[in-house]
């Protein structure tokens, strides 16, 4: 297939015409939204999309089809003046034949896109927690065909070691299909030739697919016709089985726990209109920076190249029907129906999709409804189990699995509800389908305490889930904050529901996912260890985030504790604890009302001899029941409580928390005060590629002390400018928020080196990037 991104002609009224048209490339949004106070009504439009194809006399021999990845929301499609297809779904693809009114030369594509929050068409219909945006925001591409070509095929493992294709051709002619099977290397592996459509192989020497070892092949498939090849296809897949047996999900014949976060496949801006760079890094960064075995595409279809990057990477998803929590009208219903059956025929070769969601999120039951998109579904793919997401405890179960959002956490009490409040069935799966998001919304910038708490609770939720055995799975909300509608979100219409800001970038909740992998060494520590952030100057429980075996504590040099447990047993590594110790338990002990006013004036002779001038009489206290739990003297026991805390008046403390891994010492993270800040800047690559269509890259940015820790209180600008073949999307003058922000990146047509200089608390930095052709 052609891609053809390049060279259309946008207007955001259809009415007004292209007169005034401005020039766009594909992938495009209607109307860029700022990353504060976003307004829906700002896309909310019918615009127009225009583009010339130019054909030469080869293409008259072929079919000629225009491939729409996504056009949000109601697309009209007009080719050489006749109008010829609408699609009513702004996250599946679509096809278009043009063949009958192609000619030699030069052939118009108009686009008539109407991008407003329609009632007729899921997802609209009432109120919805995102924003949906605009345009032509996925790639178009012209599909070149014979007569008679492989319309669609269905790639089935049954077993490990099998394979069965079911081919479906369009045309009058038939012809002979050669299969072949081929490695990751090229190798054909298997090759076999037959009239039937259906195409069978046991006993095959392959490596199964897995999260562990996403291992993928590649069928080639041709159609020969008269002993001559008239069309080819290749579809990548991988040997896998994915099953539901009583309450357990069964991958490849083995009991598996799945586990990861939901995503919104939106960025500042940009909204929507995203290229493949993009889509598959957030792939990579769900896998390998937050530690997911699995994804659910929270609440639609998604990209194919975020799909294609789960394929690649192993991480399984779960992918559902677009809706929010509104059920429409009987014609709403079978629009639904049919995004159920294009979701299915378009993603179901793809081996990380593993489950498909045929509810409305969180709609109210109805039965009669659901049983057709279940019946779809299955109808479709009997390969792959159903569920649907819903709030509602004891709902009608028709699919294979019931998915519930769990928000019963609360902080205090269990991470997750015992299936026995949730389900009738006591033989049938349960897992959470989402928990946490809005019930503890979580800035960047917020304090540490609000902040260790957001990732407390995804750890108290993961790890119930995990212990109770009775959940499958346990997938909470979300991969990072996103903008939504004036009904929801904070008063700026943001959603502060992610582990990872808009940019990607970490908070503490990030790391607590992130810890939970082994290929790399993780230790954050929730806490600056700053008294001013503590009231009082006390500090209570700091946690640590790692994949460590334990931890060593060091203040000012000296090692003062090894912590190596954690309270939460069942996750793969569970969050540590550190606290000032013999603080806590006097906090507890009755020995603290009890203490007499006689002895506070040998605590203040014993705490002046070792430099402390100015004690309150609660840390006096503190002293004496220190020197009386452990047998000191009172001047000892100010030399033991010092070295837990840092004394309000006394000098600040520097920490170090390493992390042991295999015996040894491996990351660690030093506390201190810090006397200046620098612009760490984090990017995925430093080549980027002009084709048919732009590349695009985001650059993470993040304050950080001379301790290489983000300073979250830095709300500082960074002023943002590109030169040569690179163009910033969006503001020029960023403001950091909780010491983290973000710039997108795309190059603009031109190839060659490009520089993005950043001007920072009076430092100057740059980073470069080399724009090569796309072969």
């Amino acid at each position: 297939m052609e891609k053809i991104s390049d060279n259309w002609l946008f207007t955001p009224s259809w009415d007004e015409g292209f007169k005034k048209a401005e020039k766009v490339r594909l992938p495009h949004t209607v109307s860029e939204t700022p990353l504060h106070y976003a307004d829906s009504n700002d896309y909310q439009m019918v615009s127009g999309y225009r583009r010339t194809l130019v054909l030469n006399e080869e293409d008259k021999t072929k079919r000629l089809f225009l491939l729409f990845e996504g056009a949000a929301h109601i697309a009209t499609i007009y080719f050489n003046g006749k109008e010829l297809f609408q699609h009513r779904c702004g996250y599946t693809s679509f096809r278009v034949e043009i063949t009958e009114y192609a000619k030699v030369g030069e052939n118009e594509i108009l686009v008539k896109l109407d991008s407003r929050e329609n009632s007729s068409i899921p997802p609209f219909g009432f109120v919805i927690d995102y924003l949906t945006y605009g345009g032509l925001y996925r790639d178009v591409f012209l599909d070149r065909r014979s007569s008679t070509y492989i319309s669609d095929l269905f790639i089935k493992t049954p077993t490990l070691t099998s394979l069965q294709v079911d081919y479906t051709l369009d045309g009058k002619e038939s012809g002979t299909i050669l299969s072949e099977i081929l490695d990751s290397k090229g190798n054909v592996l298997f090759s076999s030739s037959s009239d039937s459509l259906t195409f069978k192989k046991d006993g095959l020497n392959v490596s199964p697919w897995s999260p562990s070892s996403p291992t993928l092949y590649t069928l080639r498939s041709t159609l020969i016709i008269d002993g001559k090849a008239v069309d080819q296809r290749e579809d990548t897949f991988g040997f896998r089985t994915v099953s539901f047996k009583g309450k357990d999900f069964i991958l490849n014949g083995e009991k598996f726990f799945f586990y990861g976060l939901n995503r919104h496949q939106c960025w500042p801006y940009i909204g929507y209109a995203a290229p493949e760079r993009m889509q598959r890094e957030d792939a990579r960064t769900l896998k390998y920076e937050l530690g997911c075995n699995t994804v659910r595409t929270s609440h639609y279809p998604q990209s194919r190249y975020f799909i294609d990057e789960c394929d690649r990477i192993g991480l399984l998803v779960f992918t559902e029907i677009p809706g929010w929590q509104h059920i429409g009208d009987e014609d709403w219903k079978k629009t639904a129906i049919q995004n159920t059956e294009e979701m299915v025929l378009q993603y179901r070769n793809h081996p990380s999709i593993f489950l498909w969601g045929v509810r409305i999120n969180e709609s109210l039951d109805d039965d009669d409804f659901y049983r057709r998109t279940n019946e779809v579904a299955h109808t479709l793919d009997p390969t792959r189990p159903t569920s649907g997401v819903r709030y509602l405890e004891k709902s009608s179960l028709l699919e294979d699995a019931y998915a519930f959002n769990d928000f019963s956490h609360k902080g205090d009490n269990k991470g997750a509800k015992d299936r026995k409040h949730v389900l009738k069935e006591k033989d049938k799966p349960l897992f959470i389908s989402e928990a946490n998001g809005h019930m503890f919304p979580t800035k960047a910038y917020d304090n540490w305490a609000r902040r260790q708490e957001h990732a407390l609770r995804h750890a108290r939720v993961l790890n119930d889930a995990m212990a109770d055995g009775g959940h499958t799975g346990c997938l909470e909300w979300c991969m990072a904050d996103y903008a939504t509608h004036k009904d929801f979100g904070s008063g700026d219409r943001v959603c502060y529901h992610g582990v990872l800001d808009s940019f990607r970038n970490p908070k503490d909740a990030a790391y607590m996912w992130r810890s939970q992998g082994e290929s790399e060494e993780v230790i954050h520590v929730s806490s600056s260890m700053d008294i001013g952030d503590y009231d009082g100057g006390l500090r209570g429980k700091v946690w640590i985030f790692t994949n460590a075996s334990s931890v060593k504590v060091k203040k000012n040099g000296k090692e003062i504790s090894t912590i190596s447990s954690s309270p939460f047993k069942s996750l793969p590594h569970g969050p540590m604890a550190f606290s000032d110790i013999i603080g806590n338990q006097l906090e507890t002990e009755e020995g603290y009302s009890k203490a007499k006013a006689n002895i506070v004036k040998e605590c203040l002779n014993a705490a002046a001899e070792k430099g402390f001038q100015n004690l309150g009489i609660k840390y006096l206290l503190k002293l004496l029941w220190c020197s009386l739990r452990y047998g000191l003297s009172f001047s000892d026991g100010v030399e033991l409580y010092g070295k837990y805390v840092s004394l309000w008046g006394g000098e600040s403390t520097k920490w170090e928390f390493v992390g042991v891994w295999n015996g040894k010492e491996g990351k660690k993270v030093t506390l201190f005060p810090s006397s200046s800040l620098s612009l760490a800047i984090f990017t995925d690559t430093d080549t980027l590629y002009e084709g048919d269509g732009y590349d695009e890259t985001l650059i993470r940015l993040r304050a950080i002390d001379d301790n290489g820790n983000v300073a979250p209180y830095a709300m500082l600008p960074v002023t943002v400018e590109a030169e040569g073949p690179v163009t910033i999307v969006g503001p020029k003058v960023v403001v950091l928020e909780g010491g983290m922000g973000g710039v997108i990146i795309k190059t603009n047509g031109r190839c060659g080196k490009g520089k993005v200089h950043f001007t920072f608390n009076g430092k100057e930095s740059e980073v470069e990037f080399i724009v090569k052709e796309k072969k």
